[in-house]
């Protein structure tokens, strides 16, 4: 079975109706994953988790400030938005008051999701989280992503099962830059990340390379879909492969997909089966089969539920 994490929480997370990140985003993902009724996935709703568990990967300043502002009502911007860009449509991080249970209920998933590949036998797991966490630094909102969900999953594989070397694989069309940032000098991680430069936040060139553990692949804007696919065959595959990894975690993003309005690439709904499917395939190869996704980006509702829904039917094929 492949197991969604899910819990309405994280729709009610609410930065506001004409924001880019609003919940209808998790309204259409979990609408067409049930109509599909896939026969192998199964959903799950998501426990709330602790401070604790988030403190493995953001400073508890930074953790007291986020519930600190979350708003009785209304909204609540907590972004600082430094990056000057071209490329920056000037939305930041806004919280509301459903905002704390939907974080809360992101970590929550993210242990859960670690729990039930390492110790169960459904080893592949998609978690419907929002906000997304890929931007967030170790004490910064950034890029509407407040806490970092799939490293605090990563942390939390080390520290509870003693997993050693975690590959992330960030195909969101924006860079990883808070998964970067976390780990950048961490050698039982490896970070990769294929999106397009120029293109907000105007980071993960390819010489940023951390401790020799990161490994950008910056992508032009209006590259082909041929010559997207051909770096990912030729760049990132065999990336994982020599890492061998025990666990894979993928930060799932659907914005580079041909009608994505905030980007500028090629991809086809079906090329997120072709992808899931590689990396399936190098986790029951190197990682008895543990993989782990999470939902990043992904703005136009119709690309995003189809593209999520061939994501989530190539994790739970047997192949």
């Amino acid at each position: 079975m492949t197991l969604c994490f899910y819990h309405p929480a994280c729709e009610q997370h609410d930065p506001g109706v004409a924001h880019s990140e609003n919940k209808k985003r998790l309204t259409v993902v979990m609408d067409a994953l049930k109509a599909k009724n896939l026969p192998n996935l199964r959903f799950i709703e998501m426990q709330t988790g602790s401070r604790e568990t988030i403190e493995l990967v953001h400073t508890k300043d930074y953790i007291d400030f986020v519930f600190a502002s979350v708003p009785k009502e209304g909204y609540q911007d907590i972004e600082v938005n430094e990056i000057v860009s071209d490329h920056d449509d000037g939305e930041v991080t806004t919280l509301s008051p459903e905002s704390g249970e939907a974080l809360l209920r992101c970590a929550g998933a993210a242990v859960m999701a670690v729990d039930a590949v390492m110790k169960g036998t459904d080893t592949k797991a998609f978690c419907a989280t929002r906000p997304p966490g890929h931007h967030a630094l170790t004490n910064k909102a950034m890029g509407f992503c407040v806490f970092n969900n799939a490293a605090i999953a990563a942390r939390y594989a080390q520290k509870t099962y003693g997993i050693g070397k975690v590959v992330f694989v960030d195909f969101d069309v924006h860079h990883g830059n808070g998964t970067h940032q976390i780990f950048e000098n961490d050698p039982s991680i490896c970070a990769i990340s294929i999106h397009q430069l120029p293109l907000w936040p105007e980071s993960g060139f390819a010489h940023e390379t951390g401790c020799g553990n990161i490994l950008n692949v910056p992508m032009a804007p209006d590259t082909s879909r041929e010559d997207w696919l051909r770096a990912w065959k030729e760049k990132i595959l065999p990336r994982i492969e020599q890492e061998r990894p025990e666990l894979i975690i993928i930060n799932a993003g659907f914005d580079a997909h041909k009608d994505e309005s905030k980007s500028a690439q090629n991809l086809e709904t079906e090329d997120y089966m072709t992808l899931t499917r590689d990396l399936v395939a190098l986790a029951n190869k190197h990682a008895n089969g543990r993989l782990i996704s999470f939902l990043e980006g992904g703005y136009n509702l119709k690309a995003l539920a189809e593209s999520v829904t061939a994501h989530v039917t190539a994790l739970g094929e047997t192949r």
